[in-house]
């Protein structure tokens, strides 16, 4: 593949910052490929394009980290952190990357054309979105009566979320890039398409902010859970590849794979609790 010559994993890692730029390239590609080759259905297409050109820079990287992970005997949450940060960095990035490119997309298209082009990503908007505002102005689902309730509902449906990023990056490896850039295009979207609307009416400009406070702090601490899982699924994935069970290194990986998982689990009860119990407390 032509970028992954240009884009080498070496590169990812030397220069993690640049990885949003290779993001936001892949997905404008993706995109692009999709409305040519499918221009009738691209919103699922365009994310199956932007995996495929990540994948190989990201099954590179996997092993990479996975021969560099052998940190001492003694455990060190500091140590574990300075030994994978440059590929969480990676994923970060190339997150962000993708959520500009359908920002800018949902931005520059009209609005007939973006529900029409990214009506998959847009569903979730039009069915979910109300919820997660009247979540942030004091509301409650009709499901739930008390906000313990609400906490645990969410917090559930994310941890079903998050087991099964960590389960398909396992059996898949960096295969599981498919989800992130799957949330990546439906926040785009979203973001692009609610910036343009709010922009047409300058009283939707404060609802744009209110938008913006309610679902952006607890949707990157999601995402930045979700990036932890895969990372933690992929190199136990290669581990069980390319190691022998019970030696030094495959413990090594295993360990540090499921404590890196469990933090993800910690960062997704956070996510939940400013979700439900901090953000409703903001009111303009």
């Amino acid at each position: 593949m032509v970028f992954e010559q240009i884009f080498g994993d070496k590169w990812l890692e030397k220069k993690v910052g640049l990885t949003f730029l290779l993001g936001f390239i892949y997905a404008e590609l993706g995109i692009i490929s999709a409305l040519l080759i499918f221009p009738e259905d691209p919103s699922l297409i365009s994310i199956g394009f932007i995996s495929i050109l990540i994948l190989p820079s990201l099954n590179s990287l996997l092993s990479m980290e996975m021969n560099q992970d052998m940190r001492e005997k003694r455990f060190s949450l500091k140590l574990l952190f300075q030994d994978h940060i440059d590929i969480l960095e990676v994923y970060a990035f190339l997150f962000l990357g993708i959520l500009f490119a359908f920002s800018l997309f949902a931005i520059l298209l009209p609005n007939q054309v973006t529900e029409r082009v990214f009506h998959t990503q847009l569903s979730i908007y039009f069915d979910n979105i109300g919820h997660a505002i009247g979540q942030a102005f004091g509301g409650q689902s009709d499901a739930c009566v008390t906000r313990s309730c609400e906490f645990f509902s969410i917090l559930f449906n994310n941890i079903k979320v998050i087991l099964v990023c960590f389960i398909f990056s396992l059996v898949y490896g960096a295969g599981s890039i498919l989800f992130l850039t799957w949330n990546a295009s439906v926040w785009g979207t979203i973001f692009g398409y609610v910036t343009k609307r709010s922009a047409l009416v300058s009283y939707n400009l404060m609802y744009f902010g209110k938008t913006m406070v309610a679902v952006f702090p607890h949707m990157i601490t999601e995402a930045m859970s979700y990036f932890m899982a895969v990372f933690a699924g992929g190199i136990i994935s290669k581990a069980v590849i390319r190691e022998r069970f019970d030696s030094r290194r495959f413990n090594h990986v295993v360990v540090d794979g499921l404590i890196i998982f469990g933090l993800a689990i910690i960062l997704l009860v956070i996510a939940a609790y400013l979700e439900v119990y901090v953000f409703p407390l903001l009111h303009f």
